[in-house]
C-alpha cells in the first residue's frame, strides 16, 4: 500500500484485500494510470511470498 500512496493511489484495503473505488468522472487515461501502479505494487508484493 506504500508504494501505491507513493505514487499517486489510494486504495481502501482490509486485510487480504484491496479496493478500489475511481470517481465516475474518470478518464481512460487515469484508469490505465491507476491499473499500472496497482499492478507495480502487486509485482513488488509478489516478491515476499512463498509462492
Amino acid at each position: 500500500m506504500a508504494f501505491c500512496k507513493e505514487n499517486g493511489l489510494w486504495p481502501v484495503y482490509n486485510h487480504n484485500r484491496i479496493h478500489v473505488v475511481p470517481p465516475c468522472t474518470i478518464t481512460d487515461e487515469e484508469a490505465r494510470e491507476g491499473l499500472a501502479i496497482l499492478d507495480r505494487a502487486l509485482s513488488i508484493a509478489d516478491r515476499y511470498t512463498d509462492n
